[in-house]
């Protein structure tokens, strides 16, 4: 019984894709602190209605893509299209969770916060997920909804929508999502056209779509780097800091470029770099404003 249990919950906390959605709160977190730099229950309460509305909009696009999540070798051991949770425990289950993070955000934000994150789930339940089907380059109308939760966080602290400082966090989260497609891209392109979905890899070459990664992890950096061009980090050993981050994330990504078609290669260790660089830059943003 309690073995069954522990499975039970370990398909539960991987229908959850905590791994991937606890990154998202802190993006929130970070809009949070930028506008009201100190530690309260507040900022802690709405980084936690994020990642319930967060949690809430994957389990929504767990159960669309329940058919093309079976046929691609990457998803079908997922618990859905495994059957290791029905498809009535899936939709309580994102009712429960899409309630509960609304109701937190609005009792640690306001109600403008609550709009920024229903439409945020909107656009990417509603747009992103079925633009996917019809084009190779969704990636790049959806990583607005990678973009928003930021905004939530500032607005929630009484920021407003178009202030400089979050539209540019805005804009590095925004052009941060598109080069870690690409890179699933090049590791499971066949398999999203296996699933029916258009890939890149029927445009381009395996040579091309690294390239075009190339160019996205640069401009990821440039638009990293124009935080401190704009004074949104200030503090100079955390400039420096930054700086040779980016250097070396730059170099890493340059033997993606050297590496031949033919050879095998493990696309995951240039995932890693990169959310390693995105967290390191969040840190670096909220250590800012600590000091």
């Amino acid at each position: 019984m309690i073995n069954k249990a522990s499975h039970n919950l370990k398909d539960w906390l991987e229908f959850s894709k905590l791994k991937i959605m606890i990154p998202v709160s802190l993006t929130g977190f970070t809009g949070y602190f930028a506008f009201d730099p100190h530690f309260s229950s507040g900022i802690f309460l709405l980084s936690s209605g994020i990642l319930l509305m967060a949690v809430s909009s994957s389990v929504l696009n767990q159960i669309q893509e329940i058919k093309t999540d079976s046929r691609m070798n990457r998803t079908s051991n997922r618990p859905l299209p495994a059957n290791r949770i029905s498809l009535t425990g899936a939709f309580l289950f994102f009712f429960i969770t899409l309630i509960a993070g609304v109701s937190v955000i609005y009792f640690s934000g306001n109600i403008k916060a609550v709009i920024i994150s229903l439409f945020t789930l909107f656009w990417y339940n509603g747009i992103y997920t079925y633009s996917k089907r019809i084009t190779a380059f969704a990636v790049v109308p959806g990583a607005l909804t990678g973009a928003l939760p930021p905004l939530i966080g500032w607005v929630a602290a009484g920021g407003g929508l178009w202030e400089k400082p979050i539209v540019f966090i805005e804009f590095l989260i925004f052009i941060g999502q598109i080069p870690h497609f690409w890179l699933l891209i090049l590791k499971y392109g066949e398999e999203y056209k296996q699933a029916g979905f258009p890939s890149l890899t029927n445009i381009f070459s395996t040579a091309q779509i690294k390239r075009l990664t190339f160019v996205w992890v640069i401009s990821s950096v440039a638009a990293a780097l124009f935080l401190c061009y704009f004074e949104i980090i200030q503090n100079t050993i955390i400039i420096v800091i930054l700086v040779a981050v980016s250097i070396y994330v730059i170099w890493q990504f340059l033997d993606l470029l050297k590496i031949s078609s033919g050879e095998k290669n493990n696309y995951r260790k240039y995932s890693i770099v990169l959310d390693l660089y995105f967290l390191v830059v969040l840190l670096l943003l909220i250590s800012d404003k600590i000091i």
